[in-house]
């Protein structure tokens, strides 16, 4: 078969190694049953040259104003229903499209209102295939937690034509059920980049005895600190971590780009890495060039633990049964990190950033050095039965894909849950929790807030643009209308008077 597949690849040149993680599980699943790939990706060339795979551009939504995106959305549908021609730039796209016999919408958290050109994306991607009666899937999405109720129709609007649509984490399966109730088949699964195989590292790293691996966002966002303090807390913690269990701390970067060293500035999770080792006072904090999905996975397979403010740390730890703790920055990543934990029976181990130091670290830290082999236990038998879950889930895909039917599968099973404090201690992290949940929520109103009026700003911008472009035009077809209103001779005559004035002067 011919499958088309949407993913958040190569955006900018950068390396989202998360994002390009599940998309390249999209692509193992689909090439081992012999289909063939083309993927929508943000820079084609590195997307080909990277995955051995056909692909073409996105189809523009990024930077427009909503007005902006609306217009070209209209477009791309008419273009694929043969009323217009194909705007500039989209062809390819459209006619990968067009031979297409399904289309995939790989994993990721773009169904959201501060990713507002995902979302146009993706539902340019739902109509052009309804238009050509292409089927949809959909697969290992978060969806929102912020989303507006525009955005909640065009969501609603992909899920109701896909022939199933795929959650991986149970707060975005109560949302997708909410706005479709069962006008749409949904499904809560588990994270694809479960399915990633380990690969070859090729890089020596810089630690030869015992070791936890660490990633971390390059940016501070909701937590409302500098950059530098947030760094500066970050490099405590893993201190305070590798003195107290006698581990070297590896930091594997989730965001860099391959294509140019130290092209991305402060906006790097290299650079991030970088600069908490800066701060580090311990000695043993290591930072880590940026490695492929794959082998940051063999590089995590032999760590003690995992620690991180990323998401997909959580999902390779599951993967590998080494025990993954997520230190909770936002309201978006308390919501993801939660529902990855969640799936294989340790939310417990989801921290409020906060609260780490000041109330959990001491005893967080015990449970490790004394419980660490029961973690570990625990995570790989829930890991294994994700796997094969996961596994069980593109079985199903690939089946209704070939044979044309409705996919059959049922919610994942949640697991037993694992608690590394007592009731006490429980009770002390979801007070935490609720108090830094409702904080960042606000913030995230806020800078909701910001984006929406930047947006009607740029509308505002846009229809005043347009009807400067009217004005001139009006202009000019007045002018051209006295033209021709004047008498014959008119021209000669004015010529004459201007050559009598220009004498007298």
């Amino acid at each position: 078969m011919q499958v088309v597949v949407v993913g958040d690849l190569a955006w900018e040149g950068r390396y989202h190694l998360g994002d390009e993680a599940m998309s390249e599980v999209v692509l193992d699943q689909l090439r081992a049953r012999g289909d063939t790939v083309t993927c929508i990706a943000g820079d084609p060339e590195i997307t080909q040259r990277f995955y051995g795979v056909a692909a073409v551009p996105r189809l523009g939504f990024r930077g427009l104003s909503r007005t902006e995106q609306e217009r070209l959305l209209d477009d791309l549908v008419s273009a694929a229903a043969g009323r217009a021609a194909d705007p500039c730039g989209t062809r390819r796209t459209l006619d990968a499209l067009r031979a297409a016999d399904a289309v995939v919408i790989a994993g990721g958290g773009n169904l959201n209102s501060i990713g507002i050109h995902h979302v146009f994306e993706r539902v340019a991607v739902k109509r052009i295939a309804e238009q050509l009666g292409v089927p949809l899937y959909v697969t290992s999405q978060t969806v929102g937690p912020h989303l507006r109720d525009a955005e909640r129709a065009l969501v609603a609007e992909i899920a109701r034509y896909a022939r199933v649509f795929g959650v991986r984490e149970r707060s975005s399966a109560a949302l997708m059920r909410g706005l479709c109730g069962t006008d749409a088949r949904i499904i809560q699964t588990l994270d694809d980049a479960l399915l990633l195989e380990p690969g070859p590292v090729s890089v020596d790293l810089p630690t030869a005895g015992r070791y936890a691996v660490a990633s971390f966002t390059f940016h501070a966002k909701t937590t409302a600190l500098h950059a530098d303090d947030y760094y500066r807390e970050l490099a405590a913690i893993l201190d305070q971590l590798s003195a107290q269990l006698d581990v070297d701390v590896l930091l594997l970067p989730h965001m860099s780009t391959f294509e140019v060293s130290n092209a991305l500035g402060v906006e790097d999770d290299v650079y991030g890495h970088t600069r908490i080792v800066d701060f580090s006072r311990s000695g043993r904090l290591r930072a880590v060039p940026l490695l492929p999905a794959r082998a940051l996975l063999s590089v995590t397979a032999n760590a003690e633990f995992s620690v991180s403010t990323r998401y997909h740390p959580l999902i390779f730890g599951a993967a590998l049964g080494v025990p993954a703790l997520g230190i909770v920055t936002s309201y978006y990543s308390a919501i993801r990190m939660r529902g990855a934990l969640a799936n294989v029976g340790m939310e417990d181990f989801a921290i409020p950033f906060e609260h780490w130091r000041s109330s959990f670290a001491p005893d967080l830290i015990e449970a490790l050095r004394t419980r660490l082999p029961e973690f570990r236990e625990h995570l790989r038998a829930a890991g294994t039965a994700g796997r094969e879950h996961q596994q069980r889930w593109w079985d199903e895909l690939s089946a209704s894909m070939h044979e044309g039917r409705s996919v059959a599968y049922a919610d994942v099973a949640a697991p037993t849950p694992v608690h590394w404090g007592d009731s006490r201690m429980q009770e002390s992290l979801a007070l935490a929790r609720g108090a830094q949940e409702l904080t960042h929520l606000d913030r995230l109103n806020a800078l909701m807030d910001d984006e929406q009026q930047r947006q009607h700003n740029c509308d505002t911008d846009f229809r005043l643009e347009r009807l400067e472009e009217e004005l001139a035009h009006l202009r000019r077809t007045v002018a051209e209308v006295r033209h021709r209103q004047r008498p014959p001779g008119a021209g000669l005559r004015d010529a004459v008077r201007r050559k009598i004035a220009s004498g007298r002067t």
